[in-house]
């Protein structure tokens, strides 16, 4: 303590990267360790050992052997491990690797072209001042200067990129902060990237001519190296010009041509070093992070080897003790590792040094080695090591010490290893690394946890908390004065009696902690709370008591998971001593998603007066009242409460004097003071009052005395309807609303008429509490909630239970016989749905109608049997729907509101209309996933149903109903519905919760600056106003103009609590209306939308006639005839006053006030809606004004006023995380989704993807392509377009082969050739629909369709075939035995390690829908399959390749159809598919009677392309069917033809438009209610569509992939389209979020211009490493950082998290200055 008093006052401004060097760690470590044991027998630390004392004590026993410190203070010193060979660094291996890969091994050169080079440089010298806009200008200068000279020398490329550089540099007005900003940071690493992956690909060296020497990288730990074949001759006179002090580096041996060899580290060094001498200026600047910090700071290319491996201090590698047994640290285990390897080396080398064997470039290693070599060696260690003679030892124990090497790093880099231990990377990465664990979230003190129970009589901002808790959880609270008296006792009372105290602090930091038992001990410090400490130097400061907490501390309270801002909120302590749990208010249960089932919550104590005063003001229950989601209210009586306050209030419910008094004081427990009384409402017999006077009384006596009390008409959730027990007479202007018991009505603090229920107390908007809420703030909102809860719960205890019984739920017997003849008349509904679906006549049998459905059910394309499906569910929902209408409400025994479960369900306490049918009438109808349950294969839904059977119970219709009780396969039913439920649970909340996760991490620099702008944390501009009008979401629920009535009605209260008098004093409207004034009149004069016309255009089109009679002559120049150039120079040839007279005219209309004038200062600026709806609310007020007798006091610029005021007052304040704010409210209401709401097309429809798989794709993954894109344009309403649509539709739908053939027939058969060759004979005929069946729906004629069977359809089949035929072979291969590290070595040759080398590349590169590894289990497992794909890999590879080849090339032809035979024939033309084919064959002409030397040739033609057919005959009439007989070479294995045959003909597609595969038109319904159609596609074409501008109305094309339309129409429509998509998804579910979050989050992703994933993608354009690090990836970002050299501003949360700062933002975003005098 008495240090910290005198040191410095520090304050941690940034962060950088790089790595030490190895003379800087050389110099840093203390010991060099060799000896792998690292404790002796007795289990001390060995000397030189791992744990060595010199690196620091490795527990409090020791004392460190460097520092002569224990181990508190002795923070651990480096050590290193000396390795005989140079080992790669694995940090650096696979940069290393592609450079020797992007370099020539012979004169030593980058072989990628010089211009490339220096463009670089210069590039990153430009974004080192952040000139963005430099680094395209620089592409351009290179692009022309290579054009003007044909082949220009490096040096004239240097000095033309040098001149405009140096210009850009000087003239940097930016400096060094322009750097740290996310479009700088994404430019510069895309510029690296893109060089790494374009360059560095091996090739023939432009410099000497020397061939590609093929490099490739195995297991991470050794490069194997395919020299070229041939060497240029240049290269060896290079090798000579070099100095003298460099070894020359080794060019390539005439005997190594075209040999392959294993590249050693020492080798690639020296290689390396002569790089470096020739391109070292260039890639000092690709490694700019690696520099040594020197005076003439340059990169080491030593970086990439490592000649030592540094060991950590003790104290971070502890050695666990279980019981009596050690267990040592994972990386102490991987460098032991490494040591042991490094002695067997030792070993080895001094006996290859003693028998002159070592290779020659291992001598100079051993040197040292060379005068202990007499001694005789133990040769016994040889065995251990594999290999013949003694140079492979060495070779294969170097790449196993390499292996132990990279473990240490990174354990995943060895793949064949398999017990293994962390490496530093497993130790920083995932939930459980470093940084997620132990700097992103920690364990804190002064915390509680336990089980909740409720409690009613609390306050809603209270916390029950037992004894245990109170006198464990305590406050540092300093002795003073005035406090003194109350601490003493604390003191006095000890550590374990309630108001006690555990500990004293004194002035010094010494620490007295409070005896239990001895009380002397307590008095003794309870009297000198006050004398100052004695000693020599005065200790400044006072005591500090650690005080139990007491009633009315503010505790954090929270419950896991915390999804939102509400999860968390602060309450006040009340002390319950009897208690052991923690008591929470019912009220909150809805914010914190809470229950009492057992669920358990967190209690945090804040430690400083700034927490608390932060907790009592900000995170209140009080003010948590609204959700920033949408802002709708949290906090609300449930269950109990409702129904007893519906019973209070309705008409004839009457209490006493006793009673009243009595409900009155229950609810007022707390008030001190007066209570203000009515007067009762009967006053004879004897005087009664009414459940309505109760509770006006408690709300006169709630609201804040000096304030005028509310006025409030609203509705109730009761519907009217519900409380007519018989139609009144027919009255003229009766209104039945009027004085209903459904209208609430509140006049100046007193409830007139209404029942109040959940509308008014629960929590759903603008009830009675919102608006309580809304103009007395928060603290009376809290206090009408928790008295309404206590008068409820004393009038539901003292007065009037509540029960329900068998009699709530019966039905009355002629409704019952109803019902039953439903349900008899349901059974028969089966065939009629089936009939519908398949369109089949209505003559139709039964079998006939079964069998269609049969085909239905097995065919693959799911369509129809979706459909039959869909009809069932309309036909059985019509059933269900008169059931209900029978037995409900109706036909219950009692009506409401005497029926007990009808008051639950209609005041909103519990339960649904669904629950009372499922009891009264029936279950309905069983869905799993969207749809009816499945059938099986047999054709049953359950054994104990016939095949395929009618009935719709057969289907899951539940006829039953709980109340007479179900049948059991119904019971088994409800139960699969049940099942599901549960499962779909589970998954959901991984798949919600990694979705969160990418948001916030990527949204949390958010904040609202004091500017109104939102900024991420490196200060670029997302939002000028946050959410386009810079409102608060929760302040807004009042701008509506259905509540403005409600404002003026209360217009004194608001006047005053906002102290408008005060803002109109000083507030200046005047600047603002004279703008909105000049905007309204801007608008009055150009009333017509037209396009406004330019000043010049209007002056061209008055004088264009003129001109044209001058018949000037001359040629068109840059574009423009005589005529235009002679008007343009008449334009510039006007004086000013005539020009100003056109430019007049054109004036565009002013910007909208909240661009000009900011709303927070200019009082009256507000959004033009919001102005629209002010102006239309004050002409109906002044007309409503007019009607009525009396003269409101309120005049109407005074009603305007208030609502500029309410709208000034709704602006978000300056340091709100709105950041944040948008990734809860999409990531809290995702949870609610259910993952499978599948909605399964029929025929008619579109399939959309949903939920959160929709949302994934928009937020996480961006993905380019996605699984149901769509277009949808609506059709002109035209008699031309509406004819032409229908053709256009039939045009735009791709046909599959499978979709025209009728049936194939195939016959097997053998035959044995001359050569005693077996062959199989398959005889193939196809026979396809007649052209009438498909001429309706489809442009193709029957020729076409032969034609495509003779040119593509046999050439498929064939494909197939022999890819069944090589997969089988491979698996035979595979079985043999399992492949082991020697075929790896062995069997791998050049040519799939290239292919390896090309996919590594693409998984850096791409960005596939990745799922983060730590994202959820599905991720890893399918990482495990491909691994386990990857190990079995090797043997196949020669047929693999073919077989790769082959896939390729099918791919192309299923995608490639659309090349061929997507054609797009005008209407004139005959749709056949000759202009595109005719290129490729000669045009057939479709003259019919075809020559029999015609026919002759086609067959002819078909059997001679293809060697596998013998015989094809074809209809020549008809043109529909085909035969074909194949003759293929007997296989061992047997496939079946068939099968394969049908499922070709499902994906062969005959006739396609591109990326489109069907059209509908819908019929739907404009926003001016008039019908029209609209045209569906599924997939996207837009230039296709762009061609029929005539049909249809392209204007309102839209389509739902947003790649698509950002190219198409640039990035701000695709703003539009992620709100709109994301909006949409939560649409289904009825989830309402906040435009502003939406736009917030879309403008966030397109915030560069391009529209890029919330993913590990996403995130490498931040500016902050320390962000990415904690996101994921942590290890590949900290290579990132170190190798660019980045810096970190520690401005982002993340990073400010991680060094423990304070996050800028909300109360931290400001600093407070205080003045010293």
């Amino acid at each position: 303590m008495l240090a910290s008093k005198h040191t410095p006052w520090r304050r941690l401004q940034g962060i950088s990267f790089g790595m030490y060097s190895a003379e800087e760690l050389k110099k840093l470590s203390v010991k060099s360790i060799t000896n792998p044991r690292y404790v002796d027998y007795l289990g001390n630390p060995s000397a030189n050992g791992l744990y060595d004392l010199a690196l620091g004590p490795a527990d409090s026993k020791e004392v460190c052997a460097t520092c002569v410190q224990d181990f508190n203070n002795c923070s651990g010193h480096l050590g290193h491990i000396d390795l005989p060979l140079t080992v790669y660094n694995p940090f650096l291996f696979d940069k290393l690797y592609l450079l020797l890969r992007g370099s020539c091994l012979s004169c030593h050169m980058l072989t990628c072209p010089r211009a490339a080079i220096y463009l670089l440089i210069s590039q990153l010298r430009v974004l080192e001042v952040g000139a963005l806009q430099a680094v395209y200008e620089l592409e351009r200068i290179l692009s022309r200067f290579l054009e003007e000279t044909g082949d220009p020398s490096a040096f004239e490329i240097q000095e033309e990129l040098e001149e405009y550089t140096s210009k850009i540099l000087q003239n940097n007005l930016l400096g060094s902060q322009g750097t740290h900003v996310k479009n700088v940071c994404e430019s510069r690493s895309k510029l690296v990237a893109q060089f790494w992956k374009t360059h560095m690909a091996a090739k023939q060296c432009p410099h000497c001519k020397t061939g590609r020497s093929v490099v490739r990288k195995e297991h991470n730990s050794k490069l194997i190296i395919t020299y070229p074949a041939t060497v240029h001759k240049k290269s060896d006179q290079e090798g000579t010009e070099l100095p003298e002090g460099v070894p020359e580096a080794p060019g390539i041996d005439k005997a190594q041509m075209g040999k392959r060899g294993y590249l050693t580290p020492s080798s690639a060094q020296e290689h390396l070093f002569a790089i470096w001498k020739n391109e070292g200026f260039f890639l000092n600047y690709l490694f700019s992070g690696l520099d040594d910090i020197g005076p003439e700071s340059s990169f080491n290319p030593s970086m990439f080897f490592l000649d030592f491996i540094v060991v950590p201090p003790s104290r971070y590698r502890p050695v666990n003790r279980l019981g009596d047994q050690m267990f040592t640290n994972g990386q102490t285990v991987n460098l032991q590792a490494v040591m042991k390897d490094a002695v067997l080396i030792r070993k080895l080398l001094a006996l290859m040094a003693q028998e002159q064997k070592l290779p020659c470039e291992m001598t100079e290693l051993t040197i040292d080695k060379e005068n202990d070599s007499s001694v005789a060696i133990d040769r016994s260690f040889l065995g251990l090591l594999p290999g013949p003679s003694l140079t492979d030892k060495l070779y294969n124990i170097w790449i196993r010490l390499q292996s132990h090497v990279n473990i240490v790093f990174d354990s995943e880099m060895d793949k064949l290893m398999l017990e293994k231990y962390p490496g530093i990377r497993q130790i920083l990465e995932k939930k459980e690394g470093l940084f997620r664990k132990h700097m992103m979230g920690k364990r804190v003190d002064y915390a509680a946890r336990s089980v909740i129970c409720p409690d009613m009589y609390i306050n809603t901002n209270e916390i029950g908390i037992p004894m245990v808790f109170a006198t464990k959880l305590t406050y540092p609270q300093p002795v003073t004065p005035w406090n003194v008296q109350e601490l003493r006792q604390a003191v006095i009372n000890g550590p374990n009696v309630h108001p006690g105290a555990s500990m004293v602090i004194n002035e010094d930091g010494s620490r007295t902690a409070l005896s239990s038992v001895d009380a002397a001990q307590r008095e003794a410090v309870a009297k000198q709370l006050l004398t100052p400490a004695t000693g020599a130097p005065k200790p400044q400061g006072t005591k500090v008591v650690c005080r139990h907490v007491k009633n009315g501390d503010i505790l954090l309270l929270n419950r896991q998971p915390t999804l939102h801002r509400p999860s968390i909120q602060a309450h006040r302590a009340r002390i319950l001593p009897e208690e052991k749990v923690l008591r929470l208010h019912y009220a909150n249960c809805k914010a914190y998603n809470a229950d009492f089932d057992g669920d358990e919550m967190n209690a945090h104590f804040p430690q400083s007066e700034l927490g608390r005063a932060e907790a009592y003001v900000l995170a209140c229950t009080d003010q948590q009242y609204l959700v920033p989601k949408d802002g709708q209210p949290l906090a609300g009586l449930i269950q109990d409460h409702m129904v007893s306050g519906a019973n209070m209030t309705i008409r004839g419910c009457f209490f006493t004097r006793e009673q009243y008094m009595e409900l009155v004081y229950r609810g007022l427990t707390d008030k001190v003071g007066r209570v203000k009384l009515f007067p009762p409402a009967i006053l004879k017999p004897f005087p009664l009052w009414t459940g309505k006077q109760v509770v006006s009384t408690l709300l006169i006596n709630i609201i804040p005395e000096d304030y005028a009390p509310l006025n409030l008409s609203g509705k109730a959730k009761i519907g009217s309807k519900a409380w007519v027990k018989e139609k009144p007479r027919p009255i003229p202007d009766f209104d039945p609303d009027s004085m209903c018991e459904s209208q609430v009505i509140i006049r100046e603090g007193e409830l007139l008429c209404g029942v109040l229920d959940k509308a008014h107390y629960g929590s759903s908007a603008y009830g009675l509490v919102h608006c309580c809420y809304e103009i007395y703030g928060g603290e009376t909102s809290g206090r009408v909630l928790t008295c309404l809860a206590r008068l409820f719960t004393a009038y539901l205890q003292l007065y009037r239970g509540f029960t329900l019984g068998v009699e709530d739920i019966l039905v009355k017997p002629n409704a019952d016989v109803v019902r039953q003849r439903i349900i008899e008349e349901s059974t028969q509904c089966g065939p009629q749905a089936v009939k519908a679906a398949l369109s089949l006549p209505e003559t139709a049998s039964c079998d006939e109608i079964q069998g269609k459905w049969q085909d239905a059910h097995l065919s693959k394309d799911q369509r129809d049997f979706n459909m039959i499906d869909m009809k069932f569910k309309e036909e059985v929902n019509h059933y269900s729907n008169e059931i209900n209408k029978a037995c409900m409400p109706l036909g219950l025994h009692r009506q409401f509101p005497e029926n007990n479960l009808q008051m639950m369900v209609q005041s909103g306490a519990k339960g649904s209309t669904v629950n009372t049918m499922q009891i009264s009438c029936l279950l309905g109808q069983i869905e799993l996933e969207g749809r009816r349950p499945p059938l099986m294969a047999s054709g049953k839904s359950l054994p104990c149903f016939e095949p395929y059977e009618f009935t719709p119970r057969a289907g899951g219709f539940v006829t039953g109903r709980f109340l007479t009780g179900i049948r059991p396969p119904e019971f088994f039913f409800h139960c699969m519905a049940g099942r599901e439920g549960l499962v779909d649970t589970a998954v959901k909340t991984s798949r919600s919760g990694y979705l969160q996760r990418c948001i916030i991490k990527h949204l949390e620099g958010l904040v609202i600056q004091y500017d109104l702008t939102v900024r991420d944390s490196d200060g670029s501009v997302v939002q000028f106003l946050y959410g386009e009008d810079g409102l608060d979401i929760p302040k807004t629920q009042f701008l509506q103009p259905k509540q403005f009535p409600f404002l003026a009605g209360n217009y004194e209260v608001i006047m005053k609590s906002k102290h408008l008098h005060e803002v109109l004093s000083r507030a200046d409207p005047q600047k603002v209306l004279g703008h909105i004034k000049a905007i309204k009149k801007w608008h009055h004069k150009h009333s017509g939308a037209l396009l406004r016309k330019g000043a010049f255009l209007s002056f061209s089109q008055k004088i264009q006639a003129a001109v044209k009679a001058l018949n000037l002559k001359g040629s068109i120049q840059n574009g423009r005839s005589p005529e235009t150039q002679q008007m343009l120079q008449m334009w510039y040839d006007l004086d000013e006053e005539s020009r100003w007279k056109y430019q007049k005219r054109a004036a565009p209309c002013p910007d909208p006030s909240l661009s000009v004038w900011r709303p927070d200062i200019y009082f009256a600026s507000v959004s033009e809606t919001f102005e629209k709806k002010i102006d239309d609310f004050s002409q109906e007020w002044a007309a409503q004004a007019e009607r009525s007798y009396k003269k409101s006091e309120l005049s109407l610029d005074r009603l305007r006023t208030l609502l500029q005021l309410k709208w000034q007052r709704s602006l978000c304040d300056p340091g709100e995380a709105v950041g944040l704010l948008a990734a809860q409210s999409i990531g809290e209401p995702s949870t609610q989704m259910t993952l499978n709401t599948f909605h399964f097309a029929g025929r008619g429809e579109m399939n959309v993807t949903l939920g959160i798989p929709r949302l994934r794709e928009i937020l996480m993954v961006a993905s380019a392509n996605i699984k149901t894109p769509m277009m949808s344009v609506p059709v002109f309403d035209t008699k031309k377009a509406l004819k032409k649509v229908k053709s256009l539709k039939k045009r735009l739908t791709r046909v599959c082969l499978g979709e025209v053939l009728q049936k194939v027939d195939i016959q097997e058969s053998f035959c044995m050739g001359e050569k005693r060759n077996k062959f199989q004979v398959y005889e193939l005929r196809f026979q396809f629909l007649p052209h009438a069946y498909y001429q309706q729906e489809k442009c193709l004629r029957p020729e076409d369709i032969l034609h495509f069977m003779e040119t593509r359809f046999f050439k498929l089949l064939m494909e197939a075939i022999k890819k069944k035929k090589n997969k089988a072979s491979a698996f035979r291969n595979v079985n043999s035995r399992r492949a082991t590290q020697k075929d790896l070595n062995d069997t791998e040759d050049s040519g799939r390690s290239q292919r390896e080398e090309e996919r590594d590349e693409e998984e850096e590169g791409n960005i596939v829908d990745a799922e983060a590894e730590e994202g959820d289990a599905d991720a890893s497992d399918t990482k495990r399959k491909e691994k386990q794909e990857e190990e079995v890999d090797y043997e196949s590879e020669e047929e693999g390749e073919e077989e790769e080849e082959e896939e390729v090339q099918e791919e192309g032809n299923i995608k490639g159809d659309g090349v061929h035979q997507g054609h797009e024939p005008d209407e004139e033309e005959h749709l056949g598919l000759e202009e595109e084919e005719s290129s490729q064959k000669p045009p057939r002409r479709h003259s019919r009677p075809q020559g029999a030397e015609a026919i002759k040739r086609r067959i002819q033609a078909v059997r001679e392309s293809y060697s596998f057919i013998e015989d094809y005959q074809y209809d020549t009439e008809e043109s529909l069917w085909c035969q074909v007989t194949v003759k293929l070479p007997l296989m061992k294995i047997n496939f079946d033809m068939s099968s394969l045959v049908v499922s070709l003909a499902h994906k062969a597609i005959v006739y396609t438009t591109k990326g489109i595969t069907r059209c509908l038109l819908n019929e739907t319904t404009n926003s001016k209610n008039e019908k029209e159609l609209v045209l569906n596609t599924e997939g996207i074409n837009l230039p296709e569509l762009f061609k029929y501008s005539e049909i249809l109305d392209l204007r309102r094309l839209y389509s739902n992939d947003i790649h698509a339309m950002a190219n198409t129409y640039g990035i701000e429509a695709a703003l539009r389209v992620i709100e709109k998509e994301i909006k949409d998804v939560f649409a289904v579910y009825g989830i309402a979020v906040d435009p502003r979050h939406l736009s917030l989050v879309a403008d966030y992703m397109c915030f560069e211009g391009v529209y890029k994933p919330l993913n590990r993608f996403g995130i490498q354009s931040s500016s902050s490493p320390l962000q990415q690090m904690t996101f994921e990836t942590s290890f590949q970002f900290l290579k990132q950082a170190t190798m660019m050299g980045s810096h970190d501003e520690l401005k982002s949360p993340s990073a400010c998290l991680v060094v423990g700062k304070v996050v800028k933002g909300g109360t931290g975003l400001f600093e407070l200055k205080q003045p010293l005098r």
